[in-house]
C-alpha cells in the first residue's frame, strides 16, 4: 500500500527538485531549515545543505542526532556522503552517538543473509557509504581504546571492505582481534568483517576449533561459508569445516 501524501509529509519526504525555488536563500536560512518544526522542512534543508559545503558538516551532523523523522535522516545522511572527505574525521568523531540501535552484546539470532548487514550506528553507515576513501581514519580507530568507536568502525570497515576488497587491511583486523581478545562483542564484530577476507580462512578455522562461545562459532561459520562460496565462484578450492 503506498504512503498517502499527509503520511509522507508527516515524515519528511521531499520530491527531487522541489529545492531548487530556494537555492537562492541565504547560507544561515538553509541551515535554520535543519531545526525547523516541520519534517519536510529539515529535509530541504539537508538538501540545500549541499551548496554551503564543509561549515555545515557539523550542524547537519548534530542535526542528525536529533532527528526523529525517516526522510530528513536519509537527506542529511545524502548530503555528508555527498561531501566525502569533508565529512570523514567530524562522524568518526560521532561513532557511538547517533541513534541507540547500536549492538550492545551479541544477538542471538543468526544473520543468515549473504549480503554484509548495513552498520546500526548512523555514523558508522554513512562512514559505509562513503566507501574506500573513510578507511584510512577509520582503522586508526581500530587502535584505540574508545569501545563505542571500535565497535561502530569495524562495521563500516567490515562493510567497505566486503564490497570492495582492500589489501593490508586483514593484518589490522587480526591485530584487534588479539589486543581485544576479553572483548566477546569485538571478536564477534571481526569474524563477521573477516568474511570480506579470502585470507582469513585459515586463521579462522583456527578460532572455530577453540572458540566456547557458540554466537561466535556461528558467526565464524557464516564467515567461513561467505569465504568460500566467493572463492568456489572465483574457481580456488574451498576448505571444508
Amino acid at each position: 500500500m503506498k504512503s498517502s501524501n499527509e503520511d509522507l509529509d508527516s515524515r519528511g519526504f521531499l520530491v527531487e527538485g522541489e529545492e531548487i525555488a530556494f537555492v537562492n536563500l541565504h547560507n544561515y536560512q538553509k541551515l535554520e531549515l535543519l531545526r525547523s518544526s516541520i519534517p519536510k522542512e529539515r529535509s530541504l534543508g539537508a538538501r540545500l545543505a549541499k551548496s554551503i559545503g564543509e561549515p555545515s558538516v557539523s550542524e547537519l551532523i548534530e542535526a542528525l542526532k536529533v532527528e526523529k523523522k525517516l526522510y530528513p535522516k536519509i537527506e542529511i545522511c545524502n548530503t555528508l556522503v555527498g561531501f566525502g572527505e569533508i565529512s570523514i574525521k567530524p562522524l568518526i568523531e560521532n561513532l557511538g552517538q547517533i541513534g541507540n540501535n547500536q549492538h550492545k552484546d551479541i544477538p542471538t539470532k543468526a544473520f543468515e543473509k549473504d549480503s554484509y548487514p548495513l552498520p546500526r550506528d548512523i555514523a558508522a553507515r554513512t562512514l559505509a557509504y562513503i566507501g574506500k576513501d573513510a578507511l584510512p581514519d577509520l582503522l586508526k580507530v581500530l587502535v584505540e581504546d574508545d569501545f563505542s568507536k571500535l565497535s561502530e568502525a569495524i562495521d563500516a570497515v567490515g562493510f567497505i571492505c566486503f564490497y570492495n576488497y582492500q589489501l593490508d587491511i586483514y593484518c589490522k583486523l587480526i591485530a584487534c582481534y588479539k589486543s581485544n581478545i576479553g572483548n566477546d562483542l569485538i571478536r564477534w564484530k571481526l569474524v563477521r568483517a573477516m568474511s570480506g577476507f579470502p585470507e582469513s580462512l585459515e586463521f579462522l578455522m583456527e578460532q572455530r576449533a577453540i572458540c566456547v562461545d557458540l554466537a561466535i562459532k556461528q558467526e565464524i561459520d557464516r564467515s567461513i561459508r561467505l569465504i568460500n562460496k566467493r572463492n568456489d565462484s572465483n574457481g580456488v578450492h574451498s576448505i571444508s569445516q
